[in-house]
């Protein structure tokens, strides 16, 4: 592993109800980067982040693990951190060490008590965060009810930043809600689509909310906003990095760990 100085690491913690797909998202996360060459099963006792003999006999995090991945010049440690409120000073532990969190949640249990505590943990530490919805590729998941249970719960700082693109119960694509535009997988690789019909009415919804999000973080923008217009993709993207950053904006994501794709 490369030598990098201060400014070119990132400590990212995953923060979830336990369960929730913290150490699968992991395990995908290194074996895109190239640090493994095989994707490892929490059912297998393969991971790369459960190495212990009690996790593997459990099947779940017990000690907080740190994974470095090497990712375009910059050095990212993940901390899988447990579930399972037993270990909670684990934890707490990897939060203070991070810089930004990811908020895993099952897409098909949807908000839980363990997301509620790593959002409060978030919240205490004044740490940048987005959410991440697992199980794309199952189809009882719902990406779109999730959102709506966010922004119900959170208000208007939740942003969805795509949307499932599903066909025949299979997990296909995605629609990037800033640009609006479709992506589908061919192989490994990503190929330019159009959004599919289906897709529109959620995307309409998601896009609002983003606008939404967006309008809160300036006097100016929510002037815009309510006078009917509408901002540029990079108005949004210029908003998005510094209110992410101020915790005013949560991203949501989603996507499928087994199959390494979101």
């Amino acid at each position: 592993m490369n030598i990098y100085t201060t400014d070119k690491i990132r400590n990212v913690v995953l923060l979830g109800h336990g369960g929730s797909g913290k150490t699968s998202l992991t395990e995908a996360m290194a074996y895109l980067a190239g640090i493994t060459s095989r994707m490892g099963k929490v059912t297998d006792g393969n991971t790369v982040s459960d190495y212990g003999k009690e996790e593997q006999k459990r099947q779940i995090s017990i000690n907080t693990s740190v994974v470095p991945i090497e990712w375009n010049g910059v050095k990212i440690n993940i901390l899988d951190t447990p579930g399972y409120f037993d270990f909670v000073g684990e934890v707490e532990e990897a939060v203070k060490a991070a810089g930004a969190a990811i908020i895993v949640i099952n897409g098909k249990s949807g908000i839980e008590v363990g997301t509620e505590k790593a959002w409060e943990l978030c919240e205490k530490y004044k740490l940048p965060r987005f959410v991440y919805v697992t199980n794309m590729d199952v189809d009882n998941a719902s990406y779109r009810q999730i959102v709506e249970d966010l922004k119900e719960k959170y208000g208007k700082k939740i942003a969805p930043f795509n949307l499932p693109i599903r066909e025949n119960e299979h997990f296909v694509g995605y629609v990037n809600v800033v640009s609006e535009t479709g992506n589908r997988w061919q192989g490994k690789e990503v190929v330019s689509c159009e959004i599919p019909d289906y897709n529109r009415p959620n995307l309409e919804i998601c896009r609002e909310t983003l606008m939404e999000a967006v309008a809160e973080t300036s006097e100016a923008f929510m002037e815009r906003y309510f006078g009917g217009e509408t901002f540029s993709e990079s108005e949004i993207r210029a908003a998005l990095r510094t209110n992410v950053i101020d915790g005013s904006i949560v991203p949501v994501s989603m996507g499928s760990n087994t199959l390494c794709q979101g």
